[in-house]
């Protein structure tokens, strides 16, 4: 006997029906989604932000750093250095303040060197060879993706060692270099090969692709700009991230006991903090107003009390040498608003004109790439290499990212286009020209969790815990971290407060909460719940219940 099936009615049908239990109530019926926390679309590393501190919350802190590491092999550095932007993003910040997402990332990355945790090996040995010329964030990222896709992978590094800004930009005050050794130990150990001291050129980039199946750049932005008003000849003028390579590699330059420092971002606060260091008083004159500074706030706030003194909105009109002092004629200016985001275009005003002397000057007014001989053999443009979505070059199997391509200029964002370019490259020697995997999360089409679809029942008010910082007097006597990390107790605390946005946590509150029983609890699905949609009559309450917004109503037109 053929058997026969029973057709859904259209949701608009009148009457009982023998499938549609709820009759014509139902409009609309409960989707269980694994959904996108606003934390992990402001991730640069996008890093599965939720997952990793809910493992953190129940104590399982190797398989937490194990989902961490599956983005960025070095939690322990941007632990300390990362802008952190998922915690601009974080849901909770509109409640009581943002989940400290930097401090447990800090947490878990110490712990991970001081346990000895190794990085997986890769499961698969391919043939394929790929050249990554530069060894900086982007480049060791980039070299560690496709290491445990199981590619060969070779960095190319023009100076004695690898790092980058990692370890020659940033002050060991901030990132200490046993950190940093740790973590690329580490990585190392998964055998990328490493040759140093070792320039690449554009000529050399046709040999290269001949022994290798694809190249990513990575040059960095390591040159200093400098201003007209200045002669970077003058002994008493310093270029910043020279001047702090030279302190980082144990050098230690003659200031002064008065120095100034041009610039309002990061790196002019990490020279005036390391110049603070070496005994000198600090003037930092940048042109941003003072609520307008690059710098993130947490470093002005640090400078500020360490004595550095900021005059923001100001300018150096002109510079007078002396044969002991420097002389900065200056003037008080506002920022011409019409320009666009990026470029800055000064409006003196008349009247406010003073001076300033010092020992020293240290320029830390921005870097760039130095790109001489390669708008040859790829597209150039602004003093960058010009890219698509995917990172990939005008020249077929050359990609590039980092600090050599548009991008902000964050360690985070390196690491990120790093691992963006390793995803490129496998799909470029594996053919995939299909869109089975998205070139970059803000093409996922899932939407992101607002603070509204969280339950705040659910949440009762607990404080933000910040790291720590050694006392003042103590910092300046040393290049020691200042930021003291969380112990374990302010760990737990922390990871307690994530809503764990948009992520089922087998609550069982839709179990429960739904009036109908229409909720069958399963195992054996990922999402652990499955509604029975004969009896669904759509009323929500699973979704009203649902603390993370980890379910939602899908309108129904009709089946």
């Amino acid at each position: 006997m053929k058997e026969t099936f029973k057709e859904v009615p259209s949701i608009w049908t009148t009457g009982w029906t023998d499938i549609l239990n709820t009759g014509t109530w139902r409009s609309a019926i409960p989707i269980y989604q694994k959904r996108l926390a606003p934390c992990h679309s402001a991730c640069p590393v996008d890093g599965e932000i939720p997952t990793w501190i809910m493992l953190a919350r129940k104590q399982l802190y190797h398989e937490a750093w194990s989902a961490l590491v599956v983005n960025n092999p070095f939690p322990a550095v941007t632990g300390r250095i990362c802008h952190h932007p998922c915690e601009g993003a974080c849901n909770r910040g509109e409640y009581d303040g943002a989940v400290a997402i930097n401090a447990l990332e800090q947490y878990i990355g110490d712990l991970a060197l001081s346990e000895g945790w190794t990085l997986p090996h890769p499961t698969i040995e391919l043939d394929q060879r790929i050249a990554v010329i530069g060894g900086g964030p982007a480049g060791l990222s980039c070299a560690y993706q496709l290491r445990q896709l199981g590619y060969k992978v070779t960095i190319f590094e023009s100076r004695p060692e690898l790092g980058g800004v990692l370890r020659y930009g940033i002050p060991r005050y901030r990132l200490s270099k046993e950190i940093w050794d740790g973590e690329l130990k580490r990585l190392l150990a998964l055998g990328i090969e490493i040759k140093v001291n070792h320039l690449v050129k554009a000529d050399d980039l046709s040999s290269l692709e001949r022994d290798y199946s694809a190249v990513f750049l990575a040059l960095g932005a390591q040159n200093s700009k400098t201003l007209p008003q200045f002669s970077v000849d003058d002994l008493k003028v310093f270029k910043g991230y020279e001047f702090l390579e030279k302190v980082n590699r144990g050098e230690v330059p003659q200031l002064g006991q008065e120095v100034v420092v041009i610039g309002g971002g990061s790196v002019a606060l990490d020279v005036a903090g390391t110049a603070r260091r070496l005994g000198s008083q600090v003037k930092v004159l940048a042109l941003e107003a003072m609520d307008s500074l690059p710098a993130q706030p947490d470093e002005l706030t640090e400078s500020l009390e360490e004595g550095v003194e900021i005059y923001a909105g100001v300018m150096v009109q002109k510079v007078n040498l002396g044969p002991e002092r420097i002389s900065l004629d200056c003037i008080k200016v506002t920022l011409d608003e019409a320009f666009p985001a990026g470029v800055l275009r000064p409006i003196p005003r008349s009247g406010t004109e003073f001076n300033v002397s010092a020992t020293s000057v240290i320029l830390a007014v921005g870097q760039e790439t130095e790109l001489t001989g390669w708008d040859s053999v790829i597209n150039i443009g602004q003093s960058l290499v010009k890219v698509g979505a995917d990172l990939a070059t005008s020249r077929p199997g050359v990609f590039a990212g980092g600090d050599v391509t548009p991008a902000e200029r964050f360690v985070s964002t390196a690491i990120g286009q790093g691992k963006k370019a390793s995803s490129s490259i496998d799909r470029y020697l594996t053919e995939q020209t299909s869109d089975s995997q998205s070139l970059s999360k803000t093409e996922n089409s899932e939407d992101k969790v607002a603070y509204q679809e969280i339950n705040m029942f659910y949440f009762p008010e607990k404080a933000r815990e910040r790291k720590g910082l050694v006392p003042v007097e103590q910092r300046l006597q040393n290049f020691d971290e200042v930021r003291i990390s969380f112990n374990f107790e302010q760990t737990q605390s922390q990871s307690e407060r994530c809503f764990s946005c948009g992520n089922c946590v087998e609550c069982d509150n839709c179990f429960y909460f739904c009036p109908d029983m229409a909720v069958v609890k399963d195992s054996s699905l990922a999402e652990h719940y499955r509604i029975l949609d004969q009896y669904c009559k759509g009323c929500g309450s699973c979704v009203q219940e649902c603390p993370r917004g980890a379910v939602v109503l899908k309108e129904e037109t009709g089946r």
